[in-house]
């Protein structure tokens, strides 16, 4: 098992910050790696979809399920396979009307890809800070 932590404050309030991420629209404006989403309907406890994303040069399809939703302050993402995860996306206001969001991705790999997680995890942190790095500009533009 591996964990990847990342952090961004954004000088947007929380609403904002959780209307424009939680909107599957917009994936594809700030993720480096999502190439399409297809989704159940609205985001919510339950809500279902799959990912189309861009690993190096190889594209693959992950399912994902809401498990955890509770606006405008949680959402827990679960993954399945190929790369079985948790993603748990916090917002919390900060005092001068800003936003932290945290994302704490648990990944729980099955057979061979327990030997490479480490290394997964180590890209998984580069590909974060990036994403929300991204977020962060685009809010902050607005």
């Amino acid at each position: 098992m591996a964990k990847i932590e990342t952090s961004v404050e954004i000088n947007r309030p929380v609403e904002e910050v959780w209307q424009y991420i939680t909107d599957l629209r917009n994936a594809k404006n700030w993720s480096t790696e999502v190439v399409d989403t297809v989704y159940s309907g609205p985001i919510q406890l339950g809500a279902y979809g799959v990912d189309t994303r861009r690993m190096g040069k190889r594209e693959m399809k992950w399912n994902w399920e809401v498990t955890g939703y509770d606006p405008p302050r949680r959402l827990t993402l679960t993954y399945g396979p190929p790369l079985n995860a948790l993603a748990n996306f916090i917002f919390e206001p900060t005092g001068d009307n800003g936003t932290r969001v945290t994302c704490t991705t648990t990944l729980a790999p099955n057979g061979w890809m327990k030997l490479i997680a480490p290394i997964i995890a180590f890209e998984g942190r580069k590909v974060d800070q990036e994403q929300f790095s991204k977020v962060k500009t685009i809010l902050e533009q607005v």
